[in-house]
């Protein structure tokens, strides 16, 4: 599979959304990472299971330097798995779910290591909470035949990782910033939140109503 077929098959599977932006840069590191990863004979659903182990070693270890590398690769692992099963024509319902139930576990061990390393634990509740809220909703219009990504909010899965790879790198060289880091993701969690839940309803509204 070349990039243009890679592209035409993810926006085929995403609801024909427009490839541009960092949306375009992010599926060129993917298409390069699939290969890379097929070539290896690795999995979609492997890597979707790698993801998660990272997570939990991240976990076991949350005031070590070595929780920084382990957050990327669990969001690395669990961020390609999609675009490898593209590459290597494995799209699977099983996949999809399998990926949506692993990229809840691992956000919640990320989160739980933000907290183990000093943030305030309502934030982190509360951040976790409405960013599984808003995947959750997406996912149930999923469901209801609504393909379309629909908006692209300030606060996705790679935002909420990076906003947490910030506060561990603070943490390592001795700045405690995990607080005000992790306040500034709930407040654009709450944005994203807003933004999603607008969106489906109009969906809902334009789609449903009689």
């Amino acid at each position: 599979m070349n990039q243009t077929d890679f592209f035409a098959k993810w926006r085929e599977l995403h609801g024909n959304a427009e490839i541009k932006g960092i949306v375009k840069a992010w599926l060129k590191i993917s298409f390069a990472s699939a290969k890379f990863v097929s070539a290896l004979r690795l999995t979609p659903n492997l890597l979707t299971l790698l993801g998660i182990v990272f997570a939990i070693a991240m976990a076991v270890n949350p005031l070590s330097l070595w929780a920084i590398p382990l957050l990327v690769l669990s969001l690395y692992a669990d961020g390609i798995d999609g675009s490898v099963a593209i590459y290597q024509n494995r799209e699977s319902r099983f996949g999809a779910v399998l990926d949506s139930v692993a990229d809840r576990i691992s956000e919640a061990l990320w989160f739980y290591v933000a907290y183990r390393i000093g943030a305030p634990a309502w934030i982190v509740l509360l951040t976790y909470v409405t960013a599984s809220t808003q995947e959750y909703a997406r996912a149930r219009l999923g469901g209801l035949g609504i393909s379309e990504v629909g908006v692209v909010t300030p606060a996705e899965r790679p935002v909420r990782a990076s906003f947490i790879f910030i506060a561990l790198v603070a943490y390592a060289i001795g700045f405690n910033l995990v607080t005000p880091v992790m306040a500034v993701l709930a407040a654009l969690q709450l944005f994203s939140f807003y933004l999603v839940g607008r969106w489906a309803h109009n969906c809902l509204r334009n789609n449903f109503s009689a």
